[in-house]
Parts: C-alpha cells; sequence; structure tokens
C-alpha cells in the first residue's frame, strides 16, 4: 500500500529514510472489536460526534448541522461513489480503512491470507487488528496470490493484492471465498482505476479501500466502502474514535508536500535535489522495506486487544497523517485530484501499452488488456543495481517490496512458495506508465537483461 516517499518531494524515493514526526496521538477503541487503527479519512468535526448515514451517504453529522465542510466531505464521497457504484467513507488513508474493515469483520486471532509480494504496510494492519497474518502463493506472472495452489484450511479471512493495480484472479478469489464461508476485503489501493469484468476493482469484497495517496499523488486520502452500506454506520464511529485532531499547520503541510512533490517532478529537479538530500546526510539507504523492529512489536502485538496507539511507528511508514482528522483545505485538494486521475487515464494506458511490448514486461502484464495501471512491474537481473543507475540519471524508482513478508519478519510463518516470492520481490523493477518512453530509452541504453523465468514456474498454470 506504500510507495515508500520518505523523503518529502522525491516522487517515489524508495529505500531511504528522512526526518518525520508523528502529531498527537490516537484514541483507543472503546470496546476492542468496533474501533479501527486504519488511515481514516476526513472526519468534519474535532468533537468526536459519531458519523451517520443521511439520504444513503455518508455525512458524518448525527446532530443535523450542515456546514461547508460537511458538503466537503459529502462531494468527496459522492464522486466515489460515482466511480464505484458503491456507497464509501472518506479516510485519511487505505491504510486506515483497512484497518477499520479488519477490526469491523473479524475476532482476535482469525488468520487472514496476503501476498507475502505486498508491502508491508498491509502486515501491520493485520497485526494491528490483532489477527494472524498467512502467507498465500505467489503467481511468478503477476506477484499476485496464485488462487488454486491456496490452503484454505482455517482462513477466516482474504486480503487481495491487484499489485501495481494488474488484478489478482478477485472473481475466483469471491467465490472461492463464498462457497467456503471466508470473509474477502479488497485491497484496491494500488487499483483505483482497474476494471475486472466490466466492475471496479476494490468493490468485490463485504469491503474494499482505495488510495489517493498514491493515484493523483496526493500523498493522503482514501475511501472505505462496503457492499452493505448498513455497515457504514458502525465503521464510520470507529474510524471517528480513532482520528487524531488535524491542526491548522498539519492541514496546510499535507496540502503543500504533494504540490512541492509535483513541482519537482515536473520541472526535472528530481536528481538534483535527490543528489543534495543525499549529499547533505538527510536520507540514507535502509533497504526496501522499513527496519522491522520485531521484539518491540512482538510484545506490542501480544496485548489483548493490540493498542492501535503502540502500532503508530510500523503503521505512518512514508505517511505521518495515515489517522489525521483532514480540513476542508486537504479535502479540497483530494477533489480536485480525481480531475488527475481522469486526465491521466489515456497516457496511463498508452505507457503500458509502451511496456508490456518490452523483454523486461511481467508475463501477467504482457498477456492481459491494458489497464491503467499505477506501476508496470518489469523482471530485470540484479536489480538493486539498476536501480542505483537509474538513481544517478535523476529515476528514483519506488514499490519496490523486498525481500517477501516472510522472510521480512520471523513472527510470520513461511508461504507455500518461498523461491517464487523471493524471485519476484528480488527481480520486480515498478515502472510508472507516464514515464514509458523515457525509462524504455534508459533500460535499453543500460543494457538490462530481462529476469530468467523462476525454475518453479513450470509448476504452476498459466
Amino acid at each position: 500500500m506504500s510507495d515508500r516517499p520518505a523523503v518529502p518531494g522525491i516522487p517515489g524515493a524508495s529505500g531511504v529514510s528522512g526526518a518525520s514526526g508523528v502529531s498527537g496521538r490516537a484514541n483507543g477503541r472503546s470496546d476492542g472489536r468496533s474501533g479501527s487503527g486504519t488511515e481514516s479519512g476526513a472526519a468534519d468535526r474535532a468533537d468526536g460526534h459519531a458519523d451517520g448515514l443521511t439520504d444513503g451517504h455518508a455525512d458524518g453529522l448525527t446532530d443535523g448541522r450542515a456546514d461547508g465542510r460537511a458538503d466537503g466531505r459529502r462531494a468527496l464521497e459522492a464522486a466515489m461513489r460515482d466511480r464505484i457504484g458503491q456507497e464509501c467513507l472518506h479516510v485519511p488513508s487505505a491504510r486506515f480503512g483497512l484497518l477499520l474493515a479488519l477490526r469491523h469483520w473479524f475476532r482476535r486471532g482469525d488468520r487472514v491470507l496476503i501476498s507475502p509480494t505486498n508491502c508491508e504496510t498491509v502486515l501491520f494492519v493485520v497485526l494491528a487488528a490483532g489477527l494472524e497474518p498467512v502467507m498465500a502463493p505467489v503467481s511468478w506472472r503477476d506477484g499476485n496470490i496464485d488462487v488454486p495452489a491456496v490452503d484454505w484450511t482455517g482462513l477466516a479471512g482474504v486480503v487481495t493484492t491487484h499489485l501495481y493495480g494488474q488484478p489478482d484472479r478477485v472473481t475466483e478469489l469471491r467465490a472461492e471465498c463464498d462457497r467456503r464461508g471466508v470473509l474477502l476485503l479488497d485491497d484496491a489501493a494500488h487499483a483505483m482505476q482497474t476494471i475486472v469484468d466490466g466492475r471496479p476493482a476494490g468493490t468485490f469484497g463485504t469491503a474494499g479501500v482505495f488510495s489517493l495517496a498514491k493515484h493523483g499523488r496526493a500523498m493522503s486520502g482514501g475511501f472505505l466502502t462496503a457492499e452493505d452500506p448498513a455497515a457504514l454506520p458502525e465503521l464510520a464511529r470507529a474510524r471517528d474514535e480513532l482520528l487524531l485532531p488535524g491542526g491548522a499547520r498539519a492541514q496546510l503541510l499535507g496540502t503543500l508536500r504533494p504540490v512541492l512533490r509535483e513541482t519537482i517532478y515536473r520541472t526535472g529537479l528530481v536528481r538534483p535535489m535527490w543528489h543534495a538530500l543525499k549529499a547533505l546526510g538527510l536520507v540514507r539507504w535502509t533497504g526496501h522495506r522499513c527496519p522491522p523492529r520485531e521484539e518491540e512489536l512482538r510484545a506490542i502485538v501480544a496485548a489483548d486487544p493490540v493498542d492501535p496507539r503502540a502500532m503508530d511507528h510500523w503503521l505512518r511508514i512514508d505517511l505521518d497523517d495515515w489517522r489525521m482528522r483532514q480540513g476542508p483545505l486537504l479535502r479540497g485538494y483530494h477533489r480536485s485530484r480525481f480531475r488527475v486521475i481522469d486526465r491521466e487515464r489515456e497516457r496511463r494506458v498508452a505507457g503500458v501499452e509502451l511496456l508490456r511490448t518490452l523483454p523486461w514486461a511481467a508475463e501477467g502484464v504482457r498477456d492481459a488488456a491494458p489497464q491503467p495501471l499505477l506501476r508496470v512491474p518489469l523482471l530485470v537481473e540484479d536489480r538493486d543495481e539498476v536501480v542505483a543507475r537509474l538513481e544517478s540519471r535523476g529515476v528514483v524508482p519506488g514499490f519496490i517490496y523486498d525481500p517477501p513478508l516472510d522472510d521480512y519478519l520471523d513472527l510470520v510463518p513461511p508461504g507455500p512458495t518461498p523461491e517464487i516470492a523471493r524471485w519476484w520481490t528480488g527481480h520486480v523493477l515498478p515502472v510508472d506508465p507516464l514515464r514509458a518512453a523515457r525509462m524504455a530509452g534508459l533500460l535499453a541504453e543500460l543494457d538490462v537483461r530481462p529476469a530468467t523465468r523462476p525454475s518453479t514456474a513450470s509448476r504452476q498454470p498459466g
């Protein structure tokens, strides 16, 4: 769910750490189950009153007062509803929404299937919900869940991946979940523009989440949707219990950071800015995943219930404001990003069309109909060396999730396809389709070699 933009202003900066802070403290849940530690969105009032549903829209005003702030949030939720065909709640981040959903529909200790190729924030959200993460088998073709190879024994739920926007076999997943009495949560943080069988990704589950932080590059904001809109009032109340107050300074910074990032990106200043930050010692290499602090993490997740406040270090990776109450200024910026998403759609599809023809393209992308993906997974030999050479030319790749989650944390039991998971995370180079032509030229210039197919690939059906 994260693209690791750890350095403000450097688009997609991966594997570096910089100065960051957390403002305020989270409010805990009162009942140990209904609240959420997910990135929650835009509650309009700082008084913490419960949200309600009026005329089928989540408007968060139980006392009947309608003001400009409520209208701003309703406008956001209505815009998203019109896109996906389901009611939803605006939340400060997709991870906040996912945590809300996990705490609402599951009980302590439930086993939930996730992909080991996913961002570590998904793993930390599952742990913060008091659940047991189970590593899924991985398809070498797209890094998503290999559905036919899933061991369904003891599973209570599945969280989809839709890695980089390339869809899971989500129709098949939903059918299997329904047949076995397993809940499906459809995480479309990477897949806000992905369509499967005429239906938006994110709407195939009992609940689904979307990210504006990635799509439209808003660096915050998201949505939580539910198949049954009757669940939304309770989810809204849980959201408000965990929201942090967002002062004027935090709201302003939350708006200015993505504006600065866009300016640097569009004016070609990434390379000098990146080198300047490195020269000043303001960024340092920490790996493609954040340091796990596993001993401390084990102690926190052993509590019953897990206190989401104690998990803040892990849940705020690259997004300090993951549970900040968002005001009119930030919500207005979020509304503007829908226009960016729509404006860039055809360019994204064109970029995918180009990248899928290249020798490095993942099989799953090459064989599927082109969609406006968030990133296109290319698979290359000596990936980290390629990343370093690209950075020297002003291209700072992001969305690299390496190693697999079951290698990253010892407390996570090994998954059934470790060789394929390691092959994928060790070779994948996610490329922004909006920069397809430039990246194609650079990779050819650098004489980058396509990754050799893993030896275990022949055991998986196509």
